[in-house]
């Protein structure tokens, strides 16, 4: 009750300001703010079919938010919008960022930036991009969309054949719950199934399936000549870890292994291209650590960013940015409302609506 009564106002405080125009009074008067808009896919059945719907955004949808909000807001890559609050000497700003380097942020979203005239920022692993190999979550998402499997069926075969005895008890809780089966199943996946074995039987049931992941990672990935075409456009391109790890299930060492390794295999693609901001993978404050910022900042880093709402201000701590996720369902009085200021207005007063 107390969560949808959160909701409830959340959307009549963002409509009022929408709808009466209070919002460019705020914006007006509130300090100088970047505001991080955060995807990961345009919506391309090609390309993106088998991600789930939380990770992809209509273009036409896209393109109409960035056209309102780039009526009052610079429409920045976050490098430039976290060097322009530290000047000083601009306007409040709205950054788009996309997560992972999927392919349609080439064929999709350039065209749509082209059109409006915005900046944009793509976070990008370099497995995928240096080796063609995919995470275990793009071949769980193949399972359950194209190989055959829902998620139940999903987890008694890994019943059979984990050899955890933790992480088989959780599984066996989870198929006993109530809710999103996928994302249930997931999580345990995610946050509490040993890596290795985690990754060995979800890639001898995506075979099994008739999965080939090269081909998958065709598919859904850029490529290496994709990102120098995004950044000879001027997209900003930025580390994402090597292997999209939740960083904190890995100790000190795994954890600059896999930035400075993602580091490394960017830089030989893109050379002097190389961004100097970091998207955390997954991004909660629960899925990295202050191992993880010394990895990042060792890597060379100036600034990274997070997936929890809000909006930034000069002087805040650059290795933690937030940013709004934004997919099918977002609305565009919720982004103004943060983008002008609105939802930082109630957080002074120790409301909030965002989260």
């Amino acid at each position: 009750m107390k969560h949808q009564l959160k909701l409830a106002a959340r959307e009549i405080y963002a409509r009022l300001l929408w709808h009466t125009g209070l919002w460019r009074l705020i914006d007006r008067i509130a300090p100088q703010r970047l505001t991080i808009l955060a995807g990961h896919c345009v919506a391309e059945e090609t390309s993106n079919g088998a991600l789930p719907p939380d990770m992809k955004i209509d273009g036409a949808r896209l393109e109409s938010w960035l056209r309102t909000l780039g009526k009052r807001f610079p429409l920045v890559s976050v490098q430039d919008g976290v060097q322009r609050l530290g000047a000083g000497n601009s306007r409040s700003m709205v950054a788009l960022s996309m997560d992972d380097g999927y392919r349609d942020n080439l064929t999709s979203l350039l065209p749509i930036l082209n059109r409006v005239g915005a900046s944009a920022t793509v976070y990008l692993e370099s497995r995928p991009l240096l080796e063609r190999k995919v995470s275990w979550s793009h071949k769980y998402f193949w399972l359950l969309s194209e190989g055959g499997y829902d998620a139940d069926r999903l987890a008694r075969q890994y019943l059979a054949e984990a050899t955890d005895a933790d992480v088989a008890e959780k599984l066996r809780r989870v198929l006993e719950e109530e809710g999103d089966m996928a994302y249930l199943v997931k999580r345990v996946f995610k946050y509490e199934s040993p890596a290795e074995e985690r990754d060995a039987v979800m890639d001898r049931l995506f075979v099994g399936a008739g999965g080939d992941e090269r081909a998958l990672c065709e598919r859904i990935y850029m490529d290496a000549a994709d990102v120098l075409e995004l950044a000879s456009a001027g997209v900003e391109l930025g580390g994402h870890t090597a292997r999209h790890e939740v960083q904190s299930t890995l100790d000190a060492e795994g954890q600059h292994r896999d930035v400075h390794e993602g580091r490394d295999g960017l830089a030989q693609v893109l050379g002097h291209h190389l961004g100097k901001t970091f998207a955390y993978p997954f991004g909660r404050h629960w899925d990295w650590d202050e191992h993880t910022i010394a990895a990042v900042q060792g890597a060379g880093f100036e600034a990274a960013v997070t997936t929890h709402a809000g909006t930034n201000l000069a002087g805040e701590d650059p290795m933690r940015l937030k940013r709004w996720m934004v997919d099918d369902d977002t609305k565009i009085h919720h982004l103004v409302a943060e983008a002008c200021g609105g939802f930082a207005l109630l957080r002074r007063l120790g409301i909030e609506l965002a989260e």
